[in-house]
Protein backbone atom coordinates (compact mmCIF):
# COMPACT_ATOMS: atom_id res chain seq x y z
CA UNK A 1 0.00 0.00 0.00
CA UNK A 2 1.76 3.32 -1.17
CA UNK A 3 0.58 7.01 -0.04
CA UNK A 4 2.77 8.59 -2.54
CA UNK A 5 1.87 12.15 -3.26
CA UNK A 6 2.09 11.35 -6.85
CA UNK A 7 -0.59 8.16 -6.99
CA UNK A 8 -4.23 8.47 -6.03
CA UNK A 9 -4.96 6.25 -3.30
CA UNK A 10 -8.11 4.32 -4.20
CA UNK A 11 -10.67 3.05 -1.71
CA UNK A 12 -9.42 0.08 -0.12
CA UNK A 13 -6.11 1.80 -0.05
CA UNK A 14 -7.95 4.74 1.87
CA UNK A 15 -9.95 2.35 4.39
CA UNK A 16 -6.71 0.26 5.10
CA UNK A 17 -4.91 3.91 5.73
CA UNK A 18 -7.57 5.29 8.05
CA UNK A 19 -8.37 2.36 10.17
CA UNK A 20 -4.23 2.01 10.43
CA UNK A 21 -4.18 5.80 11.10
CA UNK A 22 -6.91 5.13 13.61
CA UNK A 23 -5.60 2.57 15.70
CA UNK A 24 -1.97 3.65 16.01
CA UNK A 25 -3.35 6.97 17.00
CA UNK A 26 -5.18 5.58 20.00
CA UNK A 27 -2.61 3.06 20.76
CA UNK A 28 -0.04 5.46 20.85
CA UNK A 29 -2.21 8.26 22.88
CA UNK A 30 -2.86 5.27 25.77
CA UNK A 31 1.29 4.48 25.52
CA UNK A 32 1.72 8.60 26.02
CA UNK A 33 -1.10 8.39 28.67
CA UNK A 34 0.56 5.65 30.70
CA UNK A 35 4.03 7.26 30.78
CA UNK A 36 1.94 10.73 32.15
CA UNK A 37 -0.50 8.86 34.78
CA UNK A 38 2.36 8.62 37.48
CA UNK A 39 3.72 11.73 37.38
CA UNK A 40 1.62 14.32 39.38
CA UNK A 41 1.82 12.03 42.20
CA UNK A 42 5.38 11.77 42.06
CA UNK A 43 5.78 15.80 41.90
CA UNK A 44 3.77 16.21 44.48
CA UNK A 45 5.94 14.14 46.31
CA UNK A 46 8.99 16.78 45.74
CA UNK A 47 7.20 19.77 45.49
CA UNK A 48 3.85 21.67 47.52
CA UNK A 49 0.34 21.66 45.90
CA UNK A 50 0.51 25.90 44.96
CA UNK A 51 3.85 25.08 43.18
CA UNK A 52 2.10 22.00 41.12
CA UNK A 53 -1.02 24.56 40.58
CA UNK A 54 1.57 26.98 39.05
CA UNK A 55 2.78 24.05 37.01
CA UNK A 56 -1.01 23.59 35.62
CA UNK A 57 -1.87 27.26 34.80
CA UNK A 58 1.47 27.04 32.74
CA UNK A 59 -0.48 25.36 29.85
CA UNK A 60 -3.24 27.19 30.18
CA UNK A 61 -1.26 30.37 29.48
CA UNK A 62 0.75 28.77 26.57
CA UNK A 63 -2.50 27.57 25.12
CA UNK A 64 -3.96 31.57 24.67
CA UNK A 65 -0.52 32.64 23.67
CA UNK A 66 -1.20 29.67 20.99
CA UNK A 67 -4.58 31.87 20.02
CA UNK A 68 -2.41 33.69 17.44
CA UNK A 69 -1.17 30.82 15.42
CA UNK A 70 -4.05 28.17 16.23
CA UNK A 71 -5.86 28.04 12.80
CA UNK A 72 -2.73 27.56 11.08
CA UNK A 73 -2.27 24.31 11.63
CA UNK A 74 -5.37 23.75 10.27
CA UNK A 75 -4.44 25.12 7.21
CA UNK A 76 -1.29 23.32 6.66
CA UNK A 77 -3.61 19.76 7.34
CA UNK A 78 -6.05 20.86 5.38
CA UNK A 79 -4.11 22.01 2.10
CA UNK A 80 -0.95 19.93 2.10
CA UNK A 81 -3.86 16.69 1.74
CA UNK A 82 -5.61 18.78 -1.19
CA UNK A 83 -1.83 19.52 -2.92
CA UNK A 84 -1.26 15.72 -2.18
CA UNK A 85 -4.95 14.90 -3.74
CA UNK A 86 -4.20 16.86 -6.70
CA UNK A 87 -0.46 15.99 -7.07
CA UNK A 88 0.39 19.64 -6.87
CA UNK A 89 3.26 18.95 -4.69
CA UNK A 90 5.23 22.40 -5.64
CA UNK A 91 2.22 24.28 -3.94
CA UNK A 92 3.73 22.69 -0.18
CA UNK A 93 7.15 24.56 -0.14
CA UNK A 94 5.23 27.70 -0.94
CA UNK A 95 2.35 26.78 2.34
CA UNK A 96 4.70 25.69 4.46
CA UNK A 97 7.60 28.91 4.02
CA UNK A 98 4.28 31.31 4.34
CA UNK A 99 3.41 29.78 7.25
CA UNK A 100 6.65 29.75 9.14
CA UNK A 101 7.40 33.23 8.71
CA UNK A 102 3.51 34.42 9.49
CA UNK A 103 3.78 32.36 12.63
CA UNK A 104 7.13 33.26 13.57
CA UNK A 105 6.05 37.38 13.92
CA UNK A 106 3.25 36.30 15.43
CA UNK A 107 5.10 34.31 17.71
CA UNK A 108 7.88 37.47 18.80
CA UNK A 109 5.26 40.02 19.02
CA UNK A 110 3.55 37.83 21.37
CA UNK A 111 6.12 37.15 23.84
CA UNK A 112 7.33 40.79 23.94
CA UNK A 113 3.62 41.87 25.09
CA UNK A 114 3.65 38.73 27.80
CA UNK A 115 6.64 39.81 29.25
CA UNK A 116 5.21 43.03 30.04
CA UNK A 117 1.61 41.48 31.46
CA UNK A 118 2.93 38.90 33.54
CA UNK A 119 3.61 40.04 36.56
CA UNK A 120 0.03 41.87 36.46
CA UNK A 121 -1.31 38.08 35.46
CA UNK A 122 0.65 36.79 38.11
CA UNK A 123 -0.36 39.50 41.18
CA UNK A 124 -4.00 40.49 39.73
CA UNK A 125 -5.42 37.27 37.42
CA UNK A 126 -4.54 34.40 38.86
CA UNK A 127 -4.38 35.58 42.43
CA UNK A 128 -0.91 33.76 43.34
CA UNK A 129 0.99 34.99 47.12
CA UNK A 130 4.49 35.77 46.92
CA UNK A 131 5.17 32.60 49.54
CA UNK A 132 3.53 29.61 51.20
CA UNK A 133 3.13 30.20 54.74
CA UNK A 134 4.86 27.13 55.61
CA UNK A 135 7.81 28.08 53.62
CA UNK A 136 8.54 31.85 54.29
CA UNK A 137 11.63 31.36 52.17
CA UNK A 138 10.27 30.19 48.35
CA UNK A 139 9.61 33.49 46.45
CA UNK A 140 6.44 31.69 44.54
CA UNK A 141 5.74 35.11 42.16
CA UNK A 142 9.70 34.58 40.38
CA UNK A 143 8.64 30.68 40.21
CA UNK A 144 5.90 31.67 38.37
CA UNK A 145 7.33 34.23 36.30
CA UNK A 146 10.21 32.13 34.91
CA UNK A 147 7.94 28.30 34.75
CA UNK A 148 5.31 30.76 32.72
CA UNK A 149 7.78 32.40 30.20
CA UNK A 150 9.91 29.67 29.78
CA UNK A 151 6.71 26.84 28.62
CA UNK A 152 5.82 30.13 26.75
CA UNK A 153 9.37 30.46 24.49
CA UNK A 154 9.52 26.23 24.44
CA UNK A 155 5.94 25.94 23.00
CA UNK A 156 5.62 28.92 20.55
CA UNK A 157 9.56 27.85 19.13
CA UNK A 158 7.96 24.57 19.06
CA UNK A 159 4.87 25.66 16.81
CA UNK A 160 7.10 27.33 14.44
CA UNK A 161 8.57 24.44 13.57
CA UNK A 162 5.83 22.04 13.76
CA UNK A 163 5.21 22.81 10.29
CA UNK A 164 6.73 19.36 9.61
CA UNK A 165 4.51 17.56 11.56
CA UNK A 166 1.36 18.96 9.74
CA UNK A 167 3.01 18.51 6.59
CA UNK A 168 3.40 14.44 7.34
CA UNK A 169 -0.47 14.56 8.62
CA UNK A 170 -1.40 16.24 5.87
CA UNK A 171 0.64 13.20 3.95
CA UNK A 172 -1.61 10.72 6.23
CA UNK A 173 1.71 9.44 8.00
CA UNK A 174 0.03 9.55 10.89
CA UNK A 175 1.79 6.15 12.41
CA UNK A 176 5.00 7.78 11.82
CA UNK A 177 4.45 10.86 13.64
CA UNK A 178 2.34 8.76 16.22
CA UNK A 179 5.60 6.96 17.35
CA UNK A 180 7.56 10.23 17.34
CA UNK A 181 5.39 11.24 19.83
CA UNK A 182 5.34 8.68 22.02
CA UNK A 183 9.12 8.71 22.47
CA UNK A 184 9.43 11.74 22.78
CA UNK A 185 6.74 11.56 25.87
CA UNK A 186 9.00 8.66 27.10
CA UNK A 187 12.35 10.67 27.23
CA UNK A 188 10.56 13.95 29.09
CA UNK A 189 8.96 11.05 31.13
CA UNK A 190 12.49 10.03 32.38
CA UNK A 191 14.39 13.71 32.35
CA UNK A 192 11.32 14.19 34.77
CA UNK A 193 11.97 11.63 36.90
CA UNK A 194 15.86 11.96 36.65
CA UNK A 195 15.31 15.97 37.42
CA UNK A 196 12.88 15.42 40.39
CA UNK A 197 15.57 12.83 41.93
CA UNK A 198 18.74 15.44 41.79
CA UNK A 199 17.07 17.69 43.28
CA UNK A 200 15.82 20.41 40.40
CA UNK A 201 11.96 20.87 42.33
CA UNK A 202 9.51 22.25 40.10
CA UNK A 203 11.72 22.99 37.14
CA UNK A 204 12.74 19.22 37.03
CA UNK A 205 9.08 19.63 34.28
CA UNK A 206 10.12 22.36 32.59
CA UNK A 207 13.52 21.46 31.96
CA UNK A 208 12.20 17.92 30.74
CA UNK A 209 9.37 19.65 29.23
CA UNK A 210 11.91 21.72 26.72
CA UNK A 211 14.33 18.55 25.89
CA UNK A 212 11.18 16.73 24.65
CA UNK A 213 10.05 19.28 22.16
CA UNK A 214 13.81 19.38 21.37
CA UNK A 215 14.03 16.37 19.92
CA UNK A 216 10.80 15.81 18.66
CA UNK A 217 11.20 19.04 16.65
CA UNK A 218 14.67 17.78 15.04
CA UNK A 219 13.00 13.71 14.20
CA UNK A 220 10.12 15.67 12.99
CA UNK A 221 12.06 17.85 10.39
CA UNK A 222 14.10 14.77 9.15
CA UNK A 223 11.90 12.99 8.40
CA UNK A 224 9.69 15.22 6.43
CA UNK A 225 13.06 16.26 4.27
CA UNK A 226 13.30 12.75 4.12
CA UNK A 227 9.28 12.11 2.63
CA UNK A 228 9.56 14.80 0.30
CA UNK A 229 13.20 15.04 -1.20
CA UNK A 230 11.44 18.11 -3.08
CA UNK A 231 10.26 19.77 -0.34
CA UNK A 232 12.30 23.69 0.02
CA UNK A 233 12.05 26.11 2.71
CA UNK A 234 13.13 29.50 2.19
CA UNK A 235 11.41 33.31 2.21
CA UNK A 236 11.99 32.98 -1.95
CA UNK A 237 8.72 30.66 -1.82
CA UNK A 238 6.63 33.00 0.32
CA UNK A 239 3.81 34.56 -1.55
CA UNK A 240 0.74 36.78 -1.27
CA UNK A 241 -1.82 33.84 -2.48
CA UNK A 242 -0.64 31.53 0.49
CA UNK A 243 -1.18 34.23 2.88
CA UNK A 244 -4.86 34.79 2.00
CA UNK A 245 -5.20 30.75 2.76
CA UNK A 246 -4.18 31.36 6.35
CA UNK A 247 -6.25 34.78 6.15
CA UNK A 248 -9.56 32.83 4.62
CA UNK A 249 -9.58 29.36 6.16
CA UNK A 250 -7.02 29.68 8.81
CA UNK A 251 -9.13 32.78 10.97
CA UNK A 252 -12.51 30.83 10.89
CA UNK A 253 -10.49 27.98 12.49
CA UNK A 254 -8.69 30.50 14.72
CA UNK A 255 -11.57 32.18 16.07
CA UNK A 256 -12.59 28.83 16.78
CA UNK A 257 -9.63 27.77 18.38
CA UNK A 258 -9.77 31.09 20.65
CA UNK A 259 -13.15 30.28 21.99
CA UNK A 260 -12.72 26.70 22.49
CA UNK A 261 -9.41 27.60 24.62
CA UNK A 262 -11.51 29.68 26.72
CA UNK A 263 -14.27 27.52 27.09
CA UNK A 264 -11.51 24.64 28.06
CA UNK A 265 -9.55 26.94 30.47
CA UNK A 266 -12.53 28.90 31.91
CA UNK A 267 -13.00 26.91 35.22
CA UNK A 268 -9.25 27.13 36.09
CA UNK A 269 -8.80 30.45 35.44
CA UNK A 270 -12.47 31.22 38.01
CA UNK A 271 -10.89 28.39 40.25
CA UNK A 272 -7.55 30.76 41.13
CA UNK A 273 -8.73 33.88 41.03
CA UNK A 274 -12.24 33.51 42.91
CA UNK A 275 -10.57 30.83 45.56
CA UNK A 276 -7.30 30.34 45.33
CA UNK A 277 -4.26 28.62 43.25
CA UNK A 278 -5.00 25.41 45.34
CA UNK A 279 -8.16 25.28 44.25
CA UNK A 280 -6.66 25.65 40.02
CA UNK A 281 -4.09 22.76 41.02
CA UNK A 282 -7.35 20.34 42.63
CA UNK A 283 -8.88 21.09 39.81
CA UNK A 284 -6.29 19.78 37.56
CA UNK A 285 -6.04 16.55 39.55
CA UNK A 286 -9.48 15.78 39.32
CA UNK A 287 -10.58 16.47 35.84
CA UNK A 288 -7.18 14.73 34.78
CA UNK A 289 -8.08 11.16 34.22
CA UNK A 290 -11.01 12.32 32.27
CA UNK A 291 -8.96 14.65 30.22
CA UNK A 292 -6.59 12.54 29.59
CA UNK A 293 -9.27 9.72 28.56
CA UNK A 294 -10.81 12.16 26.15
CA UNK A 295 -7.21 12.29 24.52
CA UNK A 296 -7.00 8.80 23.27
CA UNK A 297 -10.24 9.01 21.19
CA UNK A 298 -10.11 12.56 20.59
CA UNK A 299 -6.26 11.42 18.71
CA UNK A 300 -8.48 9.74 15.81
CA UNK A 301 -9.55 13.86 14.68
CA UNK A 302 -6.03 13.75 13.29
CA UNK A 303 -7.37 11.39 10.75
CA UNK A 304 -10.63 12.54 9.46
CA UNK A 305 -9.49 15.54 8.79
CA UNK A 306 -6.85 15.08 6.20
CA UNK A 307 -8.78 11.91 4.90
CA UNK A 308 -11.76 13.63 4.73
CA UNK A 309 -9.95 16.52 2.88
CA UNK A 310 -8.68 14.20 0.01
CA UNK A 311 -12.09 12.51 -0.33
CA UNK A 312 -14.00 15.63 -0.81
CA UNK A 313 -11.70 16.63 -3.64
CA UNK A 314 -11.86 13.37 -5.68
CA UNK A 315 -15.86 13.81 -4.94
CA UNK A 316 -16.15 10.63 -2.26
CA UNK A 317 -19.03 11.96 -0.14
CA UNK A 318 -20.56 8.61 0.63
CA UNK A 319 -17.35 7.46 1.39
CA UNK A 320 -16.77 10.17 4.11
CA UNK A 321 -20.17 10.04 5.71
CA UNK A 322 -19.80 6.08 6.29
CA UNK A 323 -15.65 6.86 8.06
CA UNK A 324 -18.06 9.66 10.11
CA UNK A 325 -20.66 6.96 10.92
CA UNK A 326 -17.87 4.23 12.17
CA UNK A 327 -15.85 6.49 13.51
CA UNK A 328 -17.84 8.09 15.82
CA UNK A 329 -19.22 5.01 16.94
CA UNK A 330 -15.65 3.37 17.49
CA UNK A 331 -14.93 6.83 19.58
CA UNK A 332 -17.69 6.83 21.84
CA UNK A 333 -17.07 2.64 22.35
CA UNK A 334 -13.88 3.13 23.14
CA UNK A 335 -14.35 6.66 25.22
CA UNK A 336 -18.01 4.91 27.29
CA UNK A 337 -15.28 2.23 27.99
CA UNK A 338 -12.71 4.54 29.50
CA UNK A 339 -15.60 6.83 31.20
CA UNK A 340 -18.00 4.28 32.48
CA UNK A 341 -15.14 2.68 34.56
CA UNK A 342 -13.72 6.45 36.00
CA UNK A 343 -17.15 7.36 36.89
CA UNK A 344 -18.24 4.34 39.08
CA UNK A 345 -14.50 4.06 40.76
CA UNK A 346 -13.52 7.42 41.30
CA UNK A 347 -13.17 7.38 45.00
CA UNK A 348 -10.72 4.41 45.38
CA UNK A 349 -9.15 5.47 42.11
CA UNK A 350 -7.96 9.13 43.44
CA UNK A 351 -6.89 7.36 46.67
CA UNK A 352 -5.07 5.14 45.14
CA UNK A 353 -3.14 7.78 43.10
CA UNK A 354 -2.79 10.46 45.39
CA UNK A 355 -3.30 8.98 48.65
CA UNK A 356 -5.02 10.97 51.15
CA UNK A 357 -5.19 14.60 50.84
CA UNK A 358 -4.62 17.28 53.08
CA UNK A 359 -5.41 21.12 51.13
CA UNK A 360 -8.22 19.47 49.10
CA UNK A 361 -10.23 17.08 50.17
CA UNK A 362 -9.69 13.54 48.34
CA UNK A 363 -13.84 13.38 48.01
CA UNK A 364 -13.87 16.57 45.98
CA UNK A 365 -11.31 15.71 43.44
CA UNK A 366 -13.41 12.65 43.07
CA UNK A 367 -16.22 14.33 42.67
CA UNK A 368 -14.94 16.59 40.08
CA UNK A 369 -13.90 13.52 38.03
CA UNK A 370 -17.31 11.83 38.43
CA UNK A 371 -18.82 15.38 37.33
CA UNK A 372 -16.53 15.69 34.37
CA UNK A 373 -16.88 12.50 33.07
CA UNK A 374 -19.91 12.28 30.41
CA UNK A 375 -20.00 16.09 29.16
CA UNK A 376 -16.41 15.42 28.26
CA UNK A 377 -17.60 11.93 26.45
CA UNK A 378 -20.15 13.59 24.38
CA UNK A 379 -16.92 16.78 23.54
CA UNK A 380 -15.15 14.98 22.24
CA UNK A 381 -18.03 12.74 19.97
CA UNK A 382 -18.41 16.58 18.03
CA UNK A 383 -15.18 16.45 16.73
CA UNK A 384 -15.49 13.94 13.85
CA UNK A 385 -17.88 16.33 12.42
CA UNK A 386 -15.70 19.40 13.06
CA UNK A 387 -12.78 17.59 11.71
CA UNK A 388 -15.22 16.69 8.33
CA UNK A 389 -16.27 20.65 8.32
CA UNK A 390 -12.47 21.82 8.11
CA UNK A 391 -11.82 19.17 5.77
CA UNK A 392 -14.93 20.26 3.13
CA UNK A 393 -13.93 24.07 3.60
CA UNK A 394 -16.92 24.85 5.67
CA UNK A 395 -14.94 25.98 9.13
CA UNK A 396 -17.28 28.09 9.92
CA UNK A 397 -19.84 25.76 10.96
CA UNK A 398 -17.31 24.89 13.98
CA UNK A 399 -18.11 27.93 15.15
CA UNK A 400 -21.25 27.01 16.63
CA UNK A 401 -20.05 24.76 19.22
CA UNK A 402 -17.67 26.82 21.46
CA UNK A 403 -20.44 29.58 20.95
CA UNK A 404 -22.68 27.92 22.46
CA UNK A 405 -20.81 26.10 25.38
CA UNK A 406 -19.68 29.71 26.23
CA UNK A 407 -23.57 31.21 25.91
CA UNK A 408 -24.63 28.33 28.09
CA UNK A 409 -22.16 28.65 30.93
CA UNK A 410 -23.05 32.70 31.43
CA UNK A 411 -26.50 31.70 31.04
CA UNK A 412 -26.69 28.61 33.39
CA UNK A 413 -24.21 30.93 35.44
CA UNK A 414 -26.73 33.75 35.77
CA UNK A 415 -29.91 31.53 36.70
CA UNK A 416 -28.43 29.65 39.51
CA UNK A 417 -27.29 32.84 40.87
CA UNK A 418 -30.92 34.47 40.29
CA UNK A 419 -32.21 31.48 42.27
CA UNK A 420 -30.11 31.47 44.89
CA UNK A 421 -28.23 28.18 43.94
CA UNK A 422 -24.52 30.06 44.10
CA UNK A 423 -23.45 32.69 45.88
CA UNK A 424 -21.50 35.19 43.83
CA UNK A 425 -19.53 36.22 47.04
CA UNK A 426 -18.71 32.71 48.28
CA UNK A 427 -18.09 30.50 45.02
CA UNK A 428 -17.32 26.84 45.80
CA UNK A 429 -14.94 24.60 43.80
CA UNK A 430 -17.38 22.21 43.04
CA UNK A 431 -20.38 25.06 42.08
CA UNK A 432 -17.91 25.75 38.93
CA UNK A 433 -17.11 22.53 37.63
CA UNK A 434 -21.10 22.05 37.34
CA UNK A 435 -21.88 24.95 35.81
CA UNK A 436 -18.76 24.58 33.14
CA UNK A 437 -19.64 20.73 32.63
CA UNK A 438 -23.79 21.21 32.47
CA UNK A 439 -22.92 23.23 29.99
CA UNK A 440 -20.40 21.30 28.08
CA UNK A 441 -22.96 18.78 27.64
CA UNK A 442 -26.60 20.21 26.48
CA UNK A 443 -23.32 22.42 24.05
CA UNK A 444 -22.28 18.79 23.09
CA UNK A 445 -25.58 17.37 22.05
CA UNK A 446 -26.85 20.48 20.76
CA UNK A 447 -23.86 20.65 18.10
CA UNK A 448 -23.95 16.93 17.50
CA UNK A 449 -27.58 17.09 16.61
CA UNK A 450 -26.65 20.25 14.20
CA UNK A 451 -24.03 17.98 12.37
CA UNK A 452 -26.06 15.25 11.93
CA UNK A 453 -28.93 17.25 10.45
CA UNK A 454 -25.91 18.91 7.71
CA UNK A 455 -24.41 15.89 7.05
CA UNK A 456 -27.85 14.63 6.35
CA UNK A 457 -27.80 11.58 9.11
CA UNK A 458 -31.02 10.41 11.40
CA UNK A 459 -30.63 11.21 14.55
CA UNK A 460 -32.68 7.67 15.90
CA UNK A 461 -29.63 6.31 13.70
CA UNK A 462 -26.51 8.11 15.91
CA UNK A 463 -28.75 7.73 18.86
CA UNK A 464 -28.99 4.42 18.44
CA UNK A 465 -25.64 3.49 16.89
CA UNK A 466 -23.01 5.84 18.60
CA UNK A 467 -24.82 7.58 21.81
CA UNK A 468 -26.65 4.23 23.30
CA UNK A 469 -24.31 2.19 22.81
CA UNK A 470 -21.37 4.16 24.66
CA UNK A 471 -24.04 4.66 27.79
CA UNK A 472 -24.12 0.40 28.23
CA UNK A 473 -20.07 0.98 29.77
CA UNK A 474 -21.54 3.19 32.87
CA UNK A 475 -23.75 0.40 33.71
CA UNK A 476 -22.14 -2.27 34.25
CA UNK A 477 -19.50 -0.10 36.37
CA UNK A 478 -21.82 1.07 38.79
CA UNK A 479 -23.32 -2.13 38.90
CA UNK A 480 -20.15 -3.67 39.33
CA UNK A 481 -19.23 -1.05 42.43
CA UNK A 482 -22.07 -1.84 44.24
CA UNK A 483 -21.61 -5.46 44.25
CA UNK A 484 -18.31 -4.63 45.68
CA UNK A 485 -19.26 -2.08 48.28
CA UNK A 486 -20.68 -5.27 50.30
CA UNK A 487 -16.81 -6.03 50.39
CA UNK A 488 -15.52 -4.49 54.12
CA UNK A 489 -12.58 -2.05 52.85
CA UNK A 490 -10.77 1.00 53.91
CA UNK A 491 -10.89 2.93 50.82
CA UNK A 492 -8.84 5.77 52.83
CA UNK A 493 -6.25 3.31 53.04
CA UNK A 494 -3.75 3.99 50.01
CA UNK A 495 -2.82 -0.16 49.62
CA UNK A 496 -6.59 -0.80 50.17
CA UNK A 497 -7.74 1.09 47.50
CA UNK A 498 -4.72 0.03 44.96
CA UNK A 499 -6.20 -3.57 45.39
CA UNK A 500 -9.64 -2.51 45.31
CA UNK A 501 -8.36 -0.76 42.05
CA UNK A 502 -6.62 -3.58 40.79
CA UNK A 503 -9.75 -6.07 41.57
CA UNK A 504 -12.83 -3.90 39.98
CA UNK A 505 -10.52 -3.33 36.90
CA UNK A 506 -10.12 -6.60 36.38
CA UNK A 507 -13.95 -7.12 36.74
CA UNK A 508 -15.04 -4.34 34.80
CA UNK A 509 -12.52 -5.06 31.57
CA UNK A 510 -14.01 -8.81 31.34
CA UNK A 511 -17.70 -7.89 32.17
CA UNK A 512 -17.86 -4.66 29.76
CA UNK A 513 -16.15 -6.52 26.94
CA UNK A 514 -18.31 -8.98 27.37
CA UNK A 515 -21.47 -7.23 27.16
CA UNK A 516 -19.95 -4.80 24.12
CA UNK A 517 -19.06 -7.64 21.74
CA UNK A 518 -21.95 -9.86 22.50
CA UNK A 519 -24.71 -7.41 23.08
CA UNK A 520 -23.34 -4.38 21.12
CA UNK A 521 -21.23 -5.14 18.26
CA UNK A 522 -22.81 -6.68 15.14
CA UNK A 523 -21.84 -9.88 13.13
CA UNK A 524 -19.70 -8.07 10.81
CA UNK A 525 -18.44 -6.05 13.52
CA UNK A 526 -17.59 -9.36 15.50
CA UNK A 527 -16.20 -10.96 12.20
CA UNK A 528 -13.63 -7.70 11.67
CA UNK A 529 -12.36 -7.53 14.98
CA UNK A 530 -11.62 -11.43 14.96
CA UNK A 531 -9.97 -10.95 11.89
CA UNK A 532 -8.22 -8.55 13.19
CA UNK A 533 -6.54 -10.22 16.39
CA UNK A 534 -6.16 -13.29 14.06
CA UNK A 535 -4.33 -11.36 11.81
CA UNK A 536 -2.16 -9.70 14.54
CA UNK A 537 -1.18 -13.00 15.38
CA UNK A 538 -0.70 -14.95 12.42
CA UNK A 539 2.26 -11.84 11.82
CA UNK A 540 3.51 -11.82 15.25
CA UNK A 541 3.85 -15.60 15.21
CA UNK A 542 5.18 -15.33 11.29
CA UNK A 543 8.18 -13.11 12.68
CA UNK A 544 8.65 -14.87 15.53
CA UNK A 545 9.74 -17.77 13.39
CA UNK A 546 11.50 -16.13 11.17
CA UNK A 547 13.51 -14.78 13.57
CA UNK A 548 14.21 -17.97 15.06
CA UNK A 549 14.80 -19.86 11.78
CA UNK A 550 17.21 -16.70 11.08
CA UNK A 551 19.36 -17.59 14.75
CA UNK A 552 19.34 -21.75 14.17
CA UNK A 553 20.54 -21.14 11.00
CA UNK A 554 23.24 -18.89 11.82
CA UNK A 555 23.95 -20.98 14.42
Amino acid sequence: MGTSPYRAIDKREMKQLVSKNLLVSVLSKVFYLATRLFIPPLVLAYVGQAEYGIWAICFVLISYLGLGAFGVSNVYIRYVAEYHARDEIEKINGLISTGIVLVSSISLLLLCIFWFLLPTLIVHVFNIPSTIPSDPDTNLHQTAFILFYSTACIFLLELNISAFMYILNGLQKITETSVILVGSATLETLFTVLFLLLGFGIYSLLIAFGIRYLVSIIVYTSLCFKTLPTLSIGIQHVRVEYLRLFYRFGSIVQLAGVLGIVTRSIDKILAASMIHIYAAGALELGAKFPLMAVTIPASMNSVFLPASSYMHNQKRQQEMLDMYVEGTRVMALLTGFIMGYLAAFSIPLIMAWLGAWTDYDALTIAFIMVFSTLPQQLHVLTGPGSAIFNGINKPSRTLIYPLLRLGLMFVFGGLAILFSLISWENVQLLDIVILVNLATLVGALTYSAYINKTIGLSHLVFFEKVLLPSFIPYVTGFAIFWLLSFWNINLYSRLSAIEFVLISGVLYTALTSVVIFYGIFSNDERENLSNKFMSTGHFAMYKIKGRLTAYFSWK
